[in-house]
C-alpha cells in the first residue's frame, strides 16, 4: 500500500447517518497531500449514510471505496474496494471536528499503516 497521510480515512469519511451529529459531515469533500513524487495530490472525498468513496486526482474515477460506523465524534472506518487498500480486517479510529466548511480527521488508531498518521483537513464542495 502506498503511503499517504491520512487520505483514506477517512477514511474516514466514513462518517454520517449514525445520528444527527455526524450527519452534518455527508456530503462531498475535497483535500490534498503530498504525493510521493513531491506534487501535491487533489482528491475528493463523497461521504454518504454508511459509506465513503475516494477520487483521486478528481478525475471522476473511484479509486476507493469503503464503509464506516460512528459513535459521537468518532468514526471507526475499513477500506471494501479499490487499489492500494488495506484488508477490511485494518480498521482506522478517527476523531473529527466540523467547522463551517472545514472537517478535520484525526487518527485515534489505525491497524493500516497506509493511511498515515497526520490530521487530514478537508473542505466542502
Amino acid at each position: 500500500m502506498k503511503k499517504f497521510p491520512l487520505f483514506f480515512l477517512f477514511l474516514l469519511v466514513y462518517c454520517a447517518g449514525a445520528s444527527a451529529q455526524t450527519s452534518v459531515i455527508i456530503g462531498k469533500w475535497s483535500g490534498s497531500f503530498p504525493g510521493e513524487d513531491g506534487q501535491t495530490l487533489n482528491f475528493s472525498m463523497t461521504i454518504s449514510d454508511d459509506s465513503y468513496q475516494i477520487d483521486f486526482g478528481m478525475d471522476g474515477r473511484v479509486d476507493i471505496t469503503g464503509s464506516y460506523t460512528a459513535d459521537g465524534d468518532q468514526v471507526t472506518v475499513w477500506d471494501t474496494a479499490g487499489e492500494n487498500t488495506c484488508p477490511s480486517d485494518q480498521k482506522g479510529v478517527y476523531k473529527y471536528a466540523l467547522d463551517g466548511d472545514t472537517l478535520t480527521f484525526t487518527q485515534v488508531k489505525d491497524d493500516c499503516p497506509g493511511r498515515g498518521s497526520e490530521p487530514m483537513v478537508l473542505k466542502r464542495m
